[in-house]
């Protein structure tokens, strides 16, 4: 009787792990590959941002370049996709043995590139194929 009962204990405490595992894994934390994967997928907008800029440095501008769009939006934003990226690296390269980290890398990450996508998009720029 005793065995049922510590086998019982011991089956409602890992149930209750899981659970608290599974709550804390879906609101703050996520596996490191993720953190690493969008650290490094933020090539293809950052390629298509730098590519414009590089085009679009001669001057007199060439025919279809827009400094104003530059300057104020897409410097700025490759800036935080390169801000985010790096602290996602950061976290990374801090914490080799890891197997979760916080979501706030990830969103980050994702919601610096999908601006500058949006930028690029918009203003009929052409991603990168990387």
């Amino acid at each position: 009787m005793r065995i049922k009962s510590l086998v019982a204990v011991a089956a409602l405490t890992i149930s209750l792990g899981a659970c608290a595992a599974l709550q804390t894994l879906s609101s703050t934390s996520v596996p490191t590959t993720a953190i690493s994967a969008a650290g490094e997928g933020v090539n293809v907008a950052e390629i298509s941002a730098k590519n414009y800029i590089v085009f679009c440095a001669p001057v007199p501008l060439p025919k279809g370049c827009d400094d104003s769009l530059i300057k104020n939006k897409i410097t700025p934003d490759v800036k935080n996709v390169q801000v985010a990226r790096n602290a996602a690296r950061k976290f990374i390269a801090d914490n080799p043995g890891a197997t979760l980290g916080p979501s706030t890398l990830v969103s980050a990450v994702t919601t610096a590139v999908s601006a500058l996508q949006t930028i690029l998009t918009q203003n009929n720029i052409p991603l990168a194929s990387n």
